[in-house]
């Protein structure tokens, strides 16, 4: 079926030469533009991709330095206490030995009535006064310390924040020419669909023209058959031959099935609503809604149906094709010049004028 469908738009095609050249010229390069359009928006696409993961990883850096300065000014504020504390202490200690002539420093002696107390005081003083330095020390270098760690980290973190804008103004900038890519690319399609459109429906009416010609060359042709066999008396039983069959009463209701399937995609021995045709596939299945049961073959569904004349056509009839001798694709008729079908891979289940071009005859179930 794939084969049969293909060839005979091919073969339609030929038909409109005219129509195609200017039209599909612009198709075709409305369609290379689309092309090169969404190659970029991939290459644009993947590009941000790595911006956005340089953001992320920006952003998480200057999260991690945030935690780490409110760290160390956690660190060092405790050892500014711990300082304080001793400091005070120590102090406090001074004041105690001095008072009560503590006996660790072996000074006690010192302060009895023979000594002397001037320079035990003093004395006392100096290794006080030494120890409470120490600790001053000691709190002046974790302050330093703090001071160092703070301005490194800082640094760090402009560095951070200068990185993590970068990466945000990259990343808006990337957006922002993938947005303006994709508003092109939709405006191309957009004509592309427009010149699709203009292109068939330019196709269908020429192909509507072309079926009419032949039907009413036919039917000049019956005319003149008709007229020539008048004298020998033959005309009655001939016209009673030639009759065709009353319209199918279950017409109507194929023809609205097949239409309820418009834009359901071709599929090879497809069958199934909503999901894939091919072209036997929705003839049998249309007719099937309306209670006439068709086999799934083109050529088995001509030799099914009764013959009738183009002229006589009548919505539902089916409309057979030749491939190589044989018949290959079918289609139903709506009326207007008109059919649905399904007609190849890659297209969908639609409405085109009849193709004159291949064309065999009509069947009614």
């Amino acid at each position: 079926m794939l084969l049969c469908c293909t060839t005979v738009t091919l073969v339609a095609g030929a038909v409109l030469p005219a129509t195609r050249s200017a039209s599909a010229d612009s198709v075709a390069s409305d369609q290379a533009e689309a092309s090169q359009l969404a190659t970029e928006i991939q290459a644009q696409g993947q590009q941000l991709a790595a911006l956005s993961e340089k953001y992320d990883e920006a952003n998480i850096r200057l999260t991690q330095l945030d935690a780490q300065v409110a760290q160390t000014k956690s660190e060092i504020s405790t050892t500014r206490a711990h300082v304080a504390a001793a400091q005070s202490n120590l102090r406090s200690q001074a004041l105690q030995d001095y008072m009560t002539g503590g006996s660790d420093n072996g000074l006690e002696q010192l302060f009895t009535s023979g000594g002397e107390q001037s320079s035990v005081t003093s004395e006392y003083q100096h290794v006080a006064s030494g120890n409470v330095s120490n600790a001053i020390d000691r709190l002046n270098r974790a302050e330093q310390t703090l001071t160092d760690q703070e301005n490194q980290l800082q640094a760090t973190q402009t560095q951070a924040q200068a990185a993590l804008a970068q990466a945000a103004t990259a990343k808006q900038g990337a957006q922002t020419e993938l947005a303006d890519q994709q508003a092109t690319l939709a405006k191309v399609k957009g004509r592309i669909a427009t010149l699709v459109a203009q292109q068939q429906a330019a196709e269908a009416a020429q192909q509507a023209a072309a079926f009419r010609a032949k039907v009413l060359a036919q039917q000049q042709a019956a005319a003149a058959a008709a007229a020539a066999a008048s004298p020998s008396g033959s005309s009655v039983g001939d016209s009673g031959a030639n009759t065709p069959p009353p319209p199918s009463p279950g017409g109507a209701g194929a023809v609205r099935a097949a239409m309820s399937q418009i834009g359901v995609p071709y599929v090879w021995g497809g069958a199934t609503p909503g999901v894939g045709f091919d072209c036997s596939g929705l003839t049998m299945w249309a007719w099937g809604q309306a209670g006439v049961g068709l086999p799934h073959s083109a050529a088995a569904q001509y030799d099914d149906t009764v013959h009738v004349p183009l002229a006589d056509m009548e919505p539902g009839d089916l409309i057979f094709y030749d491939e190589g001798g044989t018949i290959g694709h079918v289609t139903m008729y709506i009326g207007g010049g008109q059919m649905v079908q399904a007609p190849e891979t890659g297209e969908d289940v639609m409405v085109t004028g009849i193709w004159s071009n291949g064309l065999v005859g009509a069947g009614r179930p």
